[in-house]
């Protein structure tokens, strides 16, 4: 099975003082023994800046924060290009829904791991990722059902 992972997912499993931790860490840990994983390059980029402006005293320095993701994700994931052509596509589908704000971001992980071909997607946000679609399955790591 091909599944993807967001930022919430990602930032959760390596930042060890983040309380999901260690049902995250666990979670991905399985799914790279047991599925191809993959990453949108948006959720890579994210996950970096979120690392980088923690509050100071879970903050990561940049060199760290780049050494923790690559450590993670190299031979573990594949990371997954953003179309531009699909662009369009995606605003006009998300004002639809409708959804403002960062649930843009949201979309565009959302349709770029579409596009990979992923038949799930993992991520902690599981409630506002079914709201803005119906075409793959989403997984909340943190439900056991999952």
């Amino acid at each position: 099975m091909r599944v993807g992972v967001d930022t919430s997912v990602i930032v959760a499993c390596v930042h060890a003082s983040h309380p999901l931790h260690p049902v995250m860490a666990a979670w991905l840990n399985q799914a790279f023994d047991t599925h191809d994983v993959i990453v949108s390059h948006h959720s890579v980029l994210e996950s970096y800046a979120v690392l980088t402006r923690l509050p100071a005293e879970y903050r990561l320095v940049p060199a760290e924060a780049v050494t923790v993701l690559r450590e993670t994700l190299t031979g573990n994931a594949a990371i997954a290009p953003f179309s531009h052509e699909s662009t369009w596509d995606v605003l006009e589908r998300i004002h639809r829904v409708p959804a403002a704000g960062g649930a843009a971001y949201d979309a565009f992980i959302i349709d770029t791991l579409t596009a990979a071909g992923v038949d799930a997607i993992a991520t902690g946000n599981a409630k506002e990722f079914r709201r803005l679609t119906r075409s793959v399955r989403i997984i909340d790591p943190c439900q056991t059902e999952s």
